[in-house]
């Protein structure tokens, strides 16, 4: 009997055990009903999320076009100015020829010679003036130059995602401009997408670790990579701060936030940098991690651009080479930008070559800076922001806002190499032809005393003419020979 009342009792346990997993059981099924119930209203308002995101869009489209059409207002300003300034010129330049002629035919030599030198001098003084009254070039670029900066928003897009899955996916680079303007610096923010690291936030984290084998430098930017330490402490974002590279201690932050990836832009060539991060949250900042140092190329390089109205120039050798395909010039600019600014990073001497590959007939070439505002659809040196060597297979000048001076016999021909040195702390430009200084009654300066600005290597060539750039080079040592 002591057996049966044992298993009586284990029966009975195990009914109730089974009448409630049946109960749960029935929860369970129930739960397809819930699940699809919830599904259906978190998809809803995820919806609405994304449905805002682009409204935000939308109307972030409508202040890009704002913005484009006040630049069409401003072109178009400019040219009604240029277009009146110059009919009126040319009325009143019409009323003196009809004059003039209704002059000559005056049978009375009298009136003829009382009017004869006032006419004389006002026509020679409009012909002599032609040039500078009527300027019938366009004053303001047709072109809209305007790059879309799309690369931060498509990351974005890409990278969107549930917060709880992002630690399962590899990070990418992404691309946002800002400005810091005590250090005159502009970071490339390169962001691996961070969220808050979860943890006790009433902890002050430790110093984030750099990851020294991610770091990297190339051209004049360098990209820092760091991670947070797992103590358990919640990490909210982090500051990023790089020094001046003049080894005086002086930090500045460029960076504060999520991400733990940052390519800062804009900096001296061939100089160390030393950069150092921290961790912060709601309770406070960490200390800052041990400090890395990377260095900066030693010379620049760069390729050769062109705006999508530029069809008659043809860039090959993957954009180092330029050759033009009709008699109208163009301004071709280089996709680095050199600066003469105090306090800007962009400082030193920087040096380029350029190799005649082909130069036919009448053809001419061009070579020297340009600002970012300078006018593309006329040859370099034509416009205020604009400072060329012009040369053909003749004779070569230097040219600047229309001006020419400087003007000596000899030019080139296929296989020439023409260099150009810029040498932004003193703000002069000098060339060479074929490792010699181009010497111009003992002066081999061909501009002194050049603004405060930026300066892009610039290009023209029309048709029959072919160049190659070579960038990346160290300034030579100055030669001897002159021309």
């Amino acid at each position: 009997m002591e057996g049966w009342t044992e298993l009586s009792a284990t029966l009975k346990q195990l009914s109730e055990k089974v009448k409630d997993a049946t109960e749960e059981i029935g929860k369970l099924k129930g739960l397809h009903d819930v699940i699809r119930n919830n599904c259906n209203g978190f998809k809803s308002n995820v919806c609405i999320q994304i449905d805002q995101l682009i409204e935000q869009l939308q109307m972030r489209k409508e202040k890009l076009m704002h913005h484009v059409e006040e630049q069409a207002e401003n072109k178009r300003r400019i040219l009604k100015s240029q277009i009146i300034r110059c009919t009126g010129k040319l009325a009143k330049t019409s009323a003196l020829i009809r004059f003039c002629a209704e002059a000559l035919n005056e049978p009375d030599p009298t009136i003829y010679m009382q009017v004869s030198n006032s006419l004389l001098h006002r026509s020679t003084s409009l012909e002599f003036l032609w040039h500078k009254e009527i300027r019938t070039k366009p004053e303001i670029d047709s072109d809209f130059v305007l790059n879309l900066d799309t690369k931060h928003l498509q990351y974005t897009i890409q990278t969107l995602d549930f917060a709880q899955l992002k630690g399962l996916y590899t990070p990418h680079f992404l691309v946002n401009h800002l400005t810091c303007s005590s250090f005159s610096l502009i970071p490339i923010i390169a962001g691996r997408r961070g969220t808050r690291f979860k943890g006790d936030s009433s902890r002050v984290p430790s110093a984030p670790i750099i990851e020294t084998s991610e770091c990297s430098a190339e051209n004049n930017s360098v990209t820092v990579v760091w991670r947070p330490r797992n103590d358990g402490s919640a990490v909210d974002g982090f500051a990023l701060e790089i020094d001046t590279g003049r080894d005086d201690g002086n930090f500045k932050e460029v960076y504060s936030g999520p991400d733990t990836i940052c390519t800062i832009d804009g900096l001296h060539f061939n100089t160390v940098y030393s950069a150092r991060v921290k961790s912060y949250n709601s309770a406070g900042e960490s200390e800052y991690s041990e400090a890395i140092c990377l260095q900066t190329a030693q010379v620049a390089w760069f390729q050769l651009t062109k705006s999508p109205s530029q069809r008659d120039m043809i860039l090959s050798n993957e954009c180092a080479t330029l050759s033009g395909s009709t008699l109208e010039y163009r301004t071709i600019l280089g996709s680095i930008a050199f600066s003469k600014v105090s306090f800007y990073t962009w400082k030193g001497v920087h040096y380029w070559e350029v190799t005649i590959d082909r130069h036919d007939g009448n053809s001419d070439i061009v070579i020297g800076v340009a600002q970012p505002a300078v006018n593309r659809n006329v040859m370099l040196g034509k416009d205020l922001h604009g400072w060329s060597m012009y040369v053909d297979g003749e004779r070569s000048w230097y040219l600047h806002n229309e001006t020419h001076h400087n003007r000596i016999n000899g030019g080139v021909a296929r296989g020439t190499v023409v260099g150009v040195k810029l040498d932004c702390d003193r703000g002069i430009l000098e060339y060479t032809i074929n490792d010699r200084k181009r010497v111009y009654q003992g002066d081999n300066l061909a501009f002194t005393n050049m603004p405060r600005g930026l300066y892009y290597p610039a290009f023209s060539v029309n048709a029959n003419a072919s160049i190659t750039v070579h960038t990346g080079l160290s300034c030579p040592p100055s030669p001897d020979g002159n021309e």
